[in-house]
Order: C-alpha cells, then structure tokens, then sequence
C-alpha cells in the first residue's frame, strides 16, 4: 500500500475479522488513493486467516461524506477543450476499457499521471466494489453517520448494512445523518455502481426518484426501503457489526463466494442462467473438505436435530457456525488428529 494510502486507511484484526477504517477528515471523502488501497486490502485478503471484512469509519458521526468533488473538477479541466466538449458516453466506455486493459499491464500508477487519471479512479471505483461484491469473505459495512453518493454505494457493495439509528433531520443530535444518492443537484449521475444496484435492490420506480430527487433518507427511512439489514443505536453499531462478522467469518468460504456470485452475477441474468451458476456454485462449494466434515456430522446427529423431541433451538450452534470447523485446511487437521489416535 502506498504511503497516501496507508494513512487514509486503518486497519486491525479480531480473529478472523479485519476491520478497515477509512479516515480522511474532516469529511471522510472517498479518493483514489482510499480506492487503491482498498482494493489492494481486499485482494490481499487470504481465507485461511480471513472470514469477513467490517468497512467502517475512523470520523466520528460520519461514514462517507461522498467522492471528492475537486477530484472529478480536475479530471474535468484536465481534459482539453475540444475533447470535453465533443466527449459522448460510448467514446468514456471506450476509454475505460483501455485503461482496464492497461491496469492489467501494471501500468495504471502511470496513467494516474496523466491527464486521464479520473478514468483510473472511475475503474478504481468499480474495482473496489466489485471486490467487496466477489470475495470469498462476508463484507458488513458499519455505517456511523452520513453516507451520500460514493458513501452510499460503497454501503451497498457491502453484503451488510448495519447504520445507526439518526434521530429526525433538523434536531440537535441529527448531524446531517442520512444514506442517498445526490449526485443530480450537481448534474452529475451516481458514478460507482448506483443507479445499477438500487434499481435490482429497490426497482426502477424507486431507483429513480432517489436518484432524480437526490433525497436523502434518515437510517429509519432506508430499513423500510430495504437499504440497510440493521437499525442500532451509536453504542450499539461496532457491536453488532462485529457480531455479524464473526458469525459470518466462520462460514464456508467456497459457499460464501457461491451464493455472493449467483446472488450478484446470476440474479441479474436469464433465470436459465442463474440456475445454472447456482448449481456450478452447489457442486463446488459441496466438494469442499470441510463440508463433507460438516455434512457428515450432521448425519451423525441427525436424530437429535430432526427427531420428534427436536426443536428450532437445536440448529443454533449450526447457524452461529461453531458446530463445525470450516477453517479451509481444518479438515486435513481433524483427519490427521484421527490417525493419530
């Protein structure tokens, strides 16, 4: 990680959770050199050691303000006049396909260089999420205060949403709380991935006026809508992140990297399609070590959990993920640890 980088990021560990806070004060804007180093965070991640990711936030009340404006006015003004003003849509989409090829070459250090650096960071951009989209670790972001624009859709990358419980706009203790995309009081349309992911979360109907409007909705607002998974008080937001997390880290990573793909990847393909990337992700993540471990218990106990005295009571420990190891390489352990026996 770059030394830009490294400052503007905070990371620690809590077992198999690695926590990334993101500190750029006083407004906690999104750059791209926080983007850089995520998405260098993320693809460094290993599952042997990693089961979740919390993304939150060293700044008091605020999560992410949203992306640097002065970063987007100087892509802008980089550009020379006659390019920007004759730039169309398909002539960026052709730009950024070149710089993805370029970045795959080593060589996006050096376009952030140039004058077409914004392109960088745009791909940066959808980059990172995707990654927080794709890892085989459950990603929970911990939302503490506003989260507008680029704030907004690094949120629903997340695979969690848990975001503190704002008191109503307008009193002493709201702090300019809420979650939303604003981008068009700028003339701008969001740029890393919401108009995509708030219409599959939402509809177009709803996806529209949040954009169009540029409202911005309290955290009460945004668990109707379906924005968030969990309403909490301040005290209570790194707890139950980490709670989340910790059950999560000790899913199956094969299984956990299966259901985010046919959730994100197959949910917005022909049903055909889906289906079948679900039963490619079902096969794989069923020859899994650890798996045949846990499903072998489960047989072995099946009485218990099935029986006539049994109850929704007896499935918790499988659902807290402590009745079985699925640590990758756990199984080779526990096989070695029989023989020796």
């Amino acid at each position: 990680m770059s030394k830009e980088s490294s400052s503007l990021l905070q990371t620690r560990r809590e077992g198999r959770v690695l926590i990334v806070s993101i500190k750029n004060p006083p407004y906690n804007l999104l750059t791209g050199d926080i983007l850089l180093g995520l998405a260098r965070i993320l693809r460094s991640l290993d599952v042997r050691d990693t089961g979740a990711v919390v993304l939150a936030s060293a700044i008091s009340d605020v999560f992410i303000s949203h992306y640097s404006v002065d970063e987007i006015l100087e892509f802008g003004e980089l550009l020379p006049p006659f390019l920007a003003a004759n730039t169309h849509p398909w002539m960026l989409r052709g730009l950024l396909a070149v710089e993805t090829g370029l970045s795959y070459l080593g060589l996006r250090p050096l376009l952030r260089m140039t004058p077409l650096k914004g392109l960088a960071h745009l791909n940066g951009y959808a980059e990172c999420a995707h990654l927080l989209r794709s890892i085989p670790q459950v990603t929970v972001a911990a939302v503490n205060g506003r989260a507008f624009g680029g704030g907004c859709e690094l949120a629903l990358s997340c695979d969690f949403r848990v975001m503190v419980d704002t008191p109503p706009e307008g009193t002493a203790d709201s702090r300019g709380c809420g979650i939303g995309q604003p981008e068009i009081v700028l003339g701008l349309i969001p740029g890393g991935g919401g108009t995509q992911m708030l219409t599959r979360m939402l509809g177009p109907a709803q996806a529209l006026e949040l954009c169009l409007e540029g409202t911005l909705i309290s955290g009460e607002e945004a668990l109707k809508y379906g924005l968030i998974t969990k309403l909490v008080s301040r005290e209570q937001l790194m707890p139950e992140a980490m709670t989340i997390a910790e059950r999560m880290a000790r899913r199956n990573p094969a299984a956990v990297a299966a259901i985010k793909d046919c959730v994100h990847t197959g949910g917005s393909s022909p049903l055909a399609v889906g289906i079948r990337r679900e039963q490619g992700g079902f096969g794989t993540s069923a020859l899994v070590p650890e798996a045949a471990n846990a499903m072998t218990k489960y047989l072995s106990g099946i009485d218990e959990l099935l029986g006539p005295k049994s109850n929704l009571a007896d499935f918790q420990s499988w659902k807290d993920g402590t009745a079985v190891d699925f640590t990758p390489g756990s199984a080779r352990k526990l096989q070695a640890s029989k023989k020796q026996v």
